[in-house]
């Protein structure tokens, strides 16, 4: 299936993962609301399953900051 794809191919493929995923990374890191075990958690679950982890994150993960 994937056997002729060239060097240009895969690098389109892997930057169409690549930028959601540092883009999620960064959401994770720079959320204030969640403790530092939840952001590890939540980077291993953007890792371990890629396109879901994300998703997630999008979904259920982010919450707002309370404003004072």
């Amino acid at each position: 299936m994937f056997g002729n794809l060239t060097g240009w191919h895969l690098i389109i493929l892997s930057v169409i993962w690549i930028i959601p995923f540092v883009v999620t990374v960064v959401s994770i890191a720079r959320d204030q609301v969640a403790s530092g075990t939840a952001r590890a958690v939540w980077v291993l679950i953007a890792l371990l399953f890629p396109w879901l982890g994300l998703t997630l994150w999008f979904t259920i993960g982010r919450k707002s900051a309370p404003t004072a």
